[in-house]
């Protein structure tokens, strides 16, 4: 296995293993925040096996609709649970973590029913529009703007009211791979796998930290 492969498989395997250890959290605390970045980080799991499969093999339907999905909705979920964090009593963080299912179970049914461009297969990278439908794409494109938002700029905001690191982590695990992506959407995949891998070991830490901090209270 070549470096390109070794970083999918180690991300993914940190992926996995911080999943399962959010959702041991969420069930000894009850937390919702533990329970949507476990689900979160489940779907980056099966994002980075089904790159890593692509690598090893080639890219089939079934494989990049597993990938696309969990790809997209994994960022609706983080951000629905660094929400919580920050607003754990908020109306908000409960409407937009509905908005976030509702968004993914019409993103699953346009995926299975919709055609995409086999011929676009080969060159399937984060991003590659021609080979999923416009209404698949736009659905990707509403949970993914509110999500850099609520992810990223929900734990800033977290790190500049409460100067926590684990806050910085968080949104710096969300930069890296949304760069990561933008770069891949302009023809530079190479560097996916490297952003993956810096972005888990920095939500991985936060996540860790973040663990016994009290929830931080809207101002009034």
């Amino acid at each position: 296995m070549n470096l390109e492969s070794v970083m999918p498989l180690i991300a993914g395997l940190l992926a996995l293993l911080i999943s399962l250890v959010l959702a041991r959290m969420y069930f000894q605390k009850r937390k919702i925040h533990h329970l949507l970045w476990s689900a979160g980080m489940f779907l980056w799991a099966i994002s980075d096996f089904t790159q890593l499969y692509a690598i090893l093999a080639e890219w089939t339907v079934p494989i990049y609709l597993a990938y696309f999905f969990g790809s997209i909705m994994l960022a609706g979920l983080l951000g629905s649970g660094t929400l919580y964090l920050v607003f754990p009593k908020s109306r908000i963080s409960r409407w937009y973590m509905w908005f976030n299912i509702i968004l993914g179970v019409a993103l699953a049914v346009t995926l299975v029913v919709t055609p995409i461009n086999v011929s676009a297969l080969s060159m399937a990278v984060t991003g590659a529009n021609p080979i999923t439908s416009p209404v698949a794409n736009g659905i990707a494109a509403l949970v993914n703007v509110p999500a850099l938002v609520t992810f990223g700029g929900g734990a800033l905001y977290s790190f500049i009211r409460t100067r926590k690191a684990y806050a910085l982590l968080i949104t710096a695990g969300a930069i890296i791979p949304a760069l990561g992506g933008i770069l891949a959407t302009f023809a530079i995949p190479q560097l996916l796998p490297f952003t993956d891998f810096f972005g888990v070991l920095c939500l991985g830490a936060g996540f860790y930290l973040s663990f016994n901090a009290k929830p931080v209270e809207p101002k009034k």
